[in-house]
């Protein structure tokens, strides 16, 4: 698995550095560090901008440079293979456009980070990143440690097919408990006709659901390693109130997901539940989208990279 880590130097940064390094990782396993220098340029007079401009950069993108290699450092000595990329424009579209073109498998981003983002409760980079990736995007919060309780909102859309296959490529722990969460429609708000006929639909149509549910979630489970406990649950009601509710009450160390949900049966609504899921989880998030084998960039995320170091 081709892992692609960003930091920042910030706190934040170190623990999902930290939880990363507490994964399994496997020979073929890589984990390569992106940093995105931020250019300020606040205070600067205009005799003399040119030059001044030209040495904030040197400075900025030495101090990127430097972040990721210590981040390096700590990854090859634990064993595992990694390299350096400093990506020059705005940190989440970078990121992405190094992601993309690497054919990684997934970005890794703490959830705060300093500067810019700094005293976001959820970052805007990594918020950014997760609206955004078609590459799978791990956001992490306070854990350290590898997550042991998984909690993978399944509902049989592409998106959330690949989030599920995006967890089953992590070199999760064995026996990592993982529960998959179908959230059904509420059909006791929908509008029925009255009487026995009207009661006799709405049990056809919830026991149709649960079946179509319990189908969704057998094919989620297959995807998952054979080393993980896995237990289905169906429940219905708001999507995220369920998600975020359930994960809560089981302990969840990692709550997956897909970037939009299912059409057919009106579980997600798209964007706003991976949205309210990341701002209002307690624990790390991560979000996948089923993308194109043959999508690239857009024509306007940057390209740029300076030259790397294995």
């Amino acid at each position: 698995m081709n892992i692609l880590y960003a930091t920042d130097g910030s706190a934040g940064a170190t623990i999902a550095l930290d939880l990363l390094l507490s994964l399994q990782c496997r020979p073929t396993d890589r984990i390569d560090v992106v940093s995105v220098p931020i250019h300020d340029y606040a205070g600067a007079s205009w005799d003399g901008f040119g030059v001044f401009v030209t040495e904030v950069i040197e400075v900025e993108t030495a101090a990127a440079r430097r972040a990721a290699a210590q981040a390096v450092a700590r990854i090859v000595a634990r064993g595992v293979t990694s390299g350096i990329r400093v990506v020059e424009g705005p940190p989440a579209e970078a990121i992405i456009a190094s992601a993309v073109s690497a054919k990684d498998d997934l970005i890794v981003v703490g959830s705060r980070g300093r500067g810019r983002i700094a005293g976001a409760i959820l970052g805007s980079t990594a918020r950014a990143l997760a609206r955004h990736s078609p590459v799978p995007v791990l956001v992490v919060r306070e854990r350290r440690e590898a997550p042991m309780r998984i909690l993978v909102a399944s509902d049989g859309s592409e998106d959330s097919d690949a989030a599920v296959t995006a967890l089953g490529s992590l070199p999760l722990p064995r026996n990592a408990e993982v529960t998959l969460l179908y959230v059904a429609r509420d059909l006791t708000q929908a509008t029925w006709p009255p009487g026995t006929f009207g009661d006799e639909l709405r049990a056809a149509a919830e026991r149709d659901e649960r079946q179509a549910a319990l189908e969704a979630l057998r094919v989620a489970a297959a995807r998952l390693p054979s080393t993980a406990r896995v237990q289905l649950e169906i429940e219905r009601g708001p999507v995220a109130d369920r998600v975020l509710g359930h994960a809560g009450a089981m302990g969840a160390d990692l709550i997956v997901l897909g970037a939009r949900g299912s059409n057919l049966g009106g579980l997600f609504v798209q964007g706003s539940t991976a949205d309210r899921v990341l701002a209002g989880a307690h624990c790390a998030v991560l979000v996948a989208r089923a993308v194109d084998k043959l999508t690239k960039v857009p024509a306007d995320s940057p390209r740029r990279e300076a030259a790397g170091v294995s």
